[in-house]
Parts: structure tokens; sequence; C-alpha cells
């Protein structure tokens, strides 16, 4: 756990990436989710900037940084390292992966009893953003060459958190038998 801190930290004072922003020694994985405000994550809501639960309040985590934190299973972090990305800088991405992080918190149960059916709501929502405002989103494999689209796993989570998606969206099966969600 303290490595993947350590190289965070690392990785922000080298000069690649901006400065990380957190406690050096803090542990990231036992943060608990809070609602700050009722659209905290989804676009075009920036209340994560003023969140005094968010660790990268006053800076943005950096291009390799966002990738340690969120393979690192810690949700609650993940969800305020893209949060705070999209507040910063609105895309699809993470738009996408603060839908995503909402659900692993859900499904985990990083936040307390009485917030859970809120986070949900909140994934649904999250999601749902990627659908009506980044239909074009993509993110990319490791290489940073090979584009994935967004919208089919945005939908899917929708579904996976029980939600209804809107706005016309279908789940079709294309030519070889993949799930590609359109808007016809």
């Amino acid at each position: 756990m303290k490595t993947w801190l350590v190289l965070a930290a690392a990785v922000g004072i080298s000069g690649c990436y901006e400065p990380a922003s957190f406690v050096y020694g803090e542990s990231l994985k036992d943060l608990t989710f809070q609602f700050h405000s009722p659209n905290v994550g989804i676009y075009p809501d920036n209340s994560v900037l003023v969140d005094p639960n968010n660790p990268f309040a006053q800076s943005t985590p950096g291009a390799e940084t966002k990738w340690q934190i969120q393979s690192s299973g810690a949700h609650v972090a993940a969800f305020y390292s893209w949060a705070t990305l999209l507040a910063r800088d609105p895309g699809g991405e993470a738009q996408f992966y603060v839908g995503n992080t909402l659900l692993a918190i859900y499904q985990n149960g990083a936040a307390s009893q009485e917030d859970l059916p809120k986070v949900k709501e909140q994934g649904i929502r999250a999601y749902q953003s990627v659908l009506d405002n980044f239909p074009d989103a993509v993110t990319y494999d490791a290489t940073g060459t090979i584009a994935y689209d967004l919208v089919t796993p945005a939908y899917k989570g929708i579904v996976e958190m029980g939600g209804k998606v809107t706005g016309g969206w279908v789940l079709m099966s294309t030519s070889n038998g993949q799930d590609r969600a359109v808007k016809p």
C-alpha cells in the first residue's frame, strides 16, 4: 500500500506530473465516502473542488497517478481523483470512471449504510452523464494507442446498478456478436 503512495509522490515531484496534494504516509485506502453535495462527481458540478474530504482538492492527480489510484483498490480515493479531474477538465473518460468508482463504492460498502442508496443513484447518474454529455468518449489501453468506447460500458453500468437508461439509448448486438450502445 505505502509503495504506491511513495511512487505516486515520486511521480508527482519528478516534474512530469502535477504534485500530489495528499499528506505523505496517510493511507488513501481508509477513506470513507461522504456526500458533500447532491451532484458531486456529475458533470457540470465542480463542488468536489471544495469538498473537505477530497484529498486532491488542491491539485489534480497526474496522468499516471490517476491510474495507480484507480488500480489500487482505494475506491473512495479513486472517486475523488476522477471527480477532481472531471471538475478541472471535463471529459467522458473522467465521468465514466466516476461512475465506475461509485459502483465499486456501492458494491464494497465503502460508504455509510444510509448513504449507500445515494451512492447507487449517483453512480447511475454518472454513467447516464457519459451517455448524455460525452457520447463519443473513449479510454485507451495501456499503450495509449487502442481506443475503447465508453457508452457501452456506461449503459451496462446503469443496468448493473438497477437503473433505467434514458435518452433513447439502446443496446444492440453487432455482426460479430459484441454489444454496442447506440442512440438511433
